[in-house]
């Protein structure tokens, strides 16, 4: 699979002895991240990002659907309490924060909004790679939501170095955009006057399969074609196709702002070409380019998923089950190309939710246990140093999983979803 090459290999041991021994309740390495990544298991799901407004202060800006706080009467009005808690920690095996604080928000329904969208600011100091750790608190409700951020240093430019809209005047929370856009971007980031964008379009391939251990290819940063915006035009840059689009002060050095313009429905895969292609993992070779050259895709694609599920009641299931992951992976994984595509959402698609993930500097590792049929089994992914994003983990590969790994393909083939949760 097709990877940004800047970190070196680590025994698969020595992640194995990092995963046993972080396990202490007071570390961030020690906390199941297995709600934050997968936030259909939330009560509400808020949306984050980090704005360094300033050499010595950030902005954290987060929104937090209407429909998913509760309003309770107050003797005036219904009103909804939010308690946002932060603490900055300066590794995921550090065990207290360098830093932490607290506000409370109170919204009134008498309000004209469909979300809630609102900003608090942190002045203390940092380190390049600390973690920021928010908790959300709807008060009301008795519910919370955990989020973590990695905190890049506010002298160098990142995507923490801009506040980003799309062409609706909303603030982009991932810089994945739907089909192509005009974007708006803000920076205070000192000397900028001017940036290269440098623009890539190129199709990514699937992740192979977890037992074939292979080495990374190199992404070539050499771009398809580049233009500079001026920064009187940063109201208004238009970005006219898919693929990823790199801004930079300076081309020689790994470091700016990504934005990725996705297919128009992304998250969500509708193209027969896209639907197809994620079957890929449960399809033979044959099967496969059989549907990808039919001439009429969708119904080829509908008689293969029937076939599957041996009725249209159980295909419908299938289908249901399948493509709400695909979507999930979209959400959760995308980092320079579709989240579906990676190693975490090629698993995700085909094991489901893991029971815990836990995730360190330079891991995130997945358990699945309990699963009938099935060993219990550990997938350990590397981080990769990805210019582009931070959402770049790579499965360390090993032919153990071939085992289990045909055990849930055949599960599918024979019509029954894989943790079906």
């Amino acid at each position: 699979m097709r990877r940004i090459q800047f970190v070196n290999w680590v025994l698969v041991a020595f992640f194995l002895a990092v995963f046993v021994g972080c396990k202490t309740s007071s570390k961030l390495s020690s906390e199941n991240l297995t709600t934050q990544l997968f936030y259909q298991s939330e009560t509400f799901s808020p949306n984050v990002f980090l704005f360094h407004k300033s050499t010595e202060l950030s902005m954290l800006h987060f929104s937090v659907e209407e429909k998913d706080l509760l309003f309770v009467n107050d003797g005036k009005s219904f009103s909804s309490k939010l308690l946002v808690e932060y603490s900055i920690f300066d590794t995921y095996s550090t065990t207290h924060p360098s830093d932490s604080g607290s506000v409370q928000f109170t919204y009134r329904s008498d309000k004209d909004f469909s979300a809630v969208s609102d900003s608090l600011s942190i002045a203390s100091s940092f380190k390049d790679g600390s973690i920021l750790r928010l908790k959300f608190k709807d008060l009301n409700r008795k519910a919370e939501s955990i989020r973590n951020i990695v905190i890049n240093s506010r002298s160098k430019l990142t995507n923490q170095s801009f506040i980003v809209k799309n062409n609706k005047g909303e603030l982009s929370y991932n810089n994945n955009l739907s089909g192509s856009s005009s974007i708006a971007i803000e920076s205070n980031f000192p000397g900028l006057e001017a940036l290269w964008v440098r623009c890539y379009f190129r199709d990514f391939p699937l992740a192979a399969m977890p037992f074939r251990v292979i080495d990374d290819e190199k992404f070539s940063m050499y771009s398809d074609s580049v233009f500079l915006v001026h920064k009187n035009d940063f109201g208004n840059i238009n970005l006219p196709r898919h693929g990823i689009y790199y801004f930079q002060m300076d081309t020689n050095l790994l470091s700016g702002l990504t934005i990725n313009c996705m297919d128009v429905d992304f998250p969500k895969v509708t193209k027969p070409e896209q639907l197809i292609e994620a079957t890929r993992y449960l399809t033979t070779r044959k099967e496969y380019e059989h549907l990808m050259h039919a001439e009429n895709k969708k119904a080829e694609l509908d008689a293969f998923w029937l076939e599957v599920g041996g009725s249209p009641e159980r295909a419908r299931g299938l289908i249901r089950a399948f493509y709400n992951r695909v979507q999930d992976a979209n959400r959760a994984f995308t980092s320079y190309m579709e989240g579906w595509k990676t190693d975490r959402g090629m698993i995700y698609l085909v094991m489901g939710q893991p029971i815990s993930i836990y995730r360190d500097a330079e891991t995130e590792q997945w358990t699945y246990s309990g699963l009938v049929g099935f060993p219990d089994i550990l997938f350990i992914f590397r981080k990769m140093n990805n210019p582009f994003s931070n959402n770049d983990y790579a499965l360390i590969r090993q032919p153990v999983y071939e085992n289990v790994w045909y055990l849930a393909v055949d599960q599918w083939r024979q019509g029954r979803i894989v943790n079906d949760n």
